[in-house]
């Protein structure tokens, strides 16, 4: 693991590779999947399980695809517990202790050429093994749905961002950084299961491996379109777009637009994975950092494994934590237990000390107009939530433009009565799918 003192910033280059965590002796596994709900054990308690074995689906569910849940570890079914998902939801999990060999870790098993798969086999497989597109970290959804209804568009772009979003949050870009050639050929996967037209990498400026990108030999028309990743924000749909428009004035990339499938190195990583080694999701790679612990890495980690054991891969905790970040200060949330698992969109978790965690006691909006000041959208958050919340009538050209909320959160770090201005304006926008 990379190791250096915590009250260094974190920076890409101080990790150089990612390292395999600890088997823990037991996971839960939550029996409920984000994007499509509750699901039922396949498996009984005392059951002898397989690594990779399917034990749960949903069966009350109108999705084609992600209903399936695999065992990340060999075991035995040991009970049904409750079990505190990292949003906050309770859900019944299946509790697994380790015991028997490994069908995926330690194997060596030979990657199936690019060439051998077809379109069908990529959405199909996809929807099996569940992987799931994280490019809006807070609302993940089933990459082989978007696959399938993209195919459908008679132009379409794969639009793909190797850096994160969140300025506070590392995890996209050490993907990059670290399997640059597998995020390439995810990337191609993709590609052929909606029948893309062009590839767009989204790259922060500095990116060295431009030139290794555009020499790679894709089989569509492929850019690069390199962006200010200290500009926030800049890499929503709407801000890509508009960027990419402008610099871009050939087809495909000239016609981009929210109706193309977006999405992230972290899930091009994982379709590579999972498809050119027939592998479902049952691992993840994580990063895990913060002022609590000793040291910080990248870790690739089994499913179901706790938030508090992944402190534990990095020497325990130093000082308590106060408040425990999934997926970045920005864009991230707060989870509420440290038995929380770890499950499929979880990219980061940072451990705060009291004096780095915020105050986050609401009171009333004072007017200060912070909020309009910084909506790189030019909306008046203010006056929307306050409509919202009852407390004034607003025109409807204020509530239209509720829709062009991208849920960035800069109202919400500058807002001195810390309202969640950000969150109810999405909502109430109505657009629950993450593209604006």
């Amino acid at each position: 693991m990379t190791v250096f003192p915590v009250n260094h910033e974190v920076k890409k280059n101080a990790y150089k590779k990612a390292v395999n965590g600890f088997l823990p002796s037991s996971v839960v596994i939550p029996l409920y999947l984000e994007e499509t709900g509750e699901c039922e054990p396949l498996v009984q308690i005392g059951d002898t399980v397989q690594e990779g074995q399917l034990i749960a689906t949903a069966a009350k569910t109108s999705s084609k695809y992600n209903k399936n849940i695999f065992s990340p570890i060999p075991g035995k079914v040991e009970g049904i517990e409750l079990t505190i998902m990292p949003r906050g939801k309770t859900v019944k999990g299946m509790r697994i202790s380790l015991q028997g060999s490994f069908s995926y870790l330690g194997k060596k098993i030979s990657p199936i050429e690019i060439s051998k798969i077809t379109p069908a086999s990529v959405i199909r497989k996809a929807g099996t093994y569940g992987i799931i597109n994280t490019f809006v970290t807070n609302e993940p959804e089933p990459f082989a749905n978007q696959l399938e209804k993209v195919r459908e568009n008679s132009k379409k772009l794969l639009v793909v961002r190797l850096f994160d979003e969140d300025p506070s949050r590392i995890a996209d870009s050490l993907v990059t950084s670290l399997f640059l050639e597998q995020v390439f050929i995810g990337s191609e996967i993709a590609a052929l299961g909606m029948d893309a037209d062009g590839i767009l990498f989204i790259a922060e400026k500095e990116f060295i491996e431009k030139n290794y990108i555009e020499s790679h030999k894709f089989n569509i028309p492929v850019k690069v379109l390199e962006t200010d990743s200290k500009k926030y924000p800049s890499t929503f749909v709407r801000e890509i777009c508009t960027s990419a428009k402008k610099a871009f004035k050939d087809a495909p990339f000239s016609n981009i637009s929210k109706k193309d499938l977006f999405t992230d190195s972290s899930t091009v990583f994982e379709l590579y994975r999972s498809i050119c080694y027939e592998k479902p999701v049952i691992d993840r790679y994580v990063i895990v950092s913060g002022d609590c612990i000793p040291s910080s890495g990248m870790i690739k980690i089994a499913l179901g494994t706790t938030i508090n054991s992944l402190a534990e891969h990095c020497g325990g905790f130093i000082k308590s934590p106060s408040a425990v970040i999934i997926n970045g200060m920005v864009n991230g949330i707060a989870t509420s237990s440290l038995d929380a698992p770890i499950t499929k969109y979880v990219k980061s978790v940072t451990f705060l000390p009291t004096l780095k965690t915020p105050d986050q006691r609401q009171s009333v909006c004072i007017r200060c107009g912070n909020c309009r000041r910084v909506c790189p959208r030019k909306l008046s958050p203010d006056i929307i939530y306050r409509h919202i919340t009852g407390g004034l009538e607003a025109s409807q050209d204020y509530l239209d433009s509720a829709s062009l909320c991208a849920n960035c959160g800069l109202c919400n770090s500058v807002c001195p009565a810390r309202l969640p201005l950000s969150q109810r304006i999405y909502n109430y926008s109505g657009d629950k799918n993450g593209i604006k």
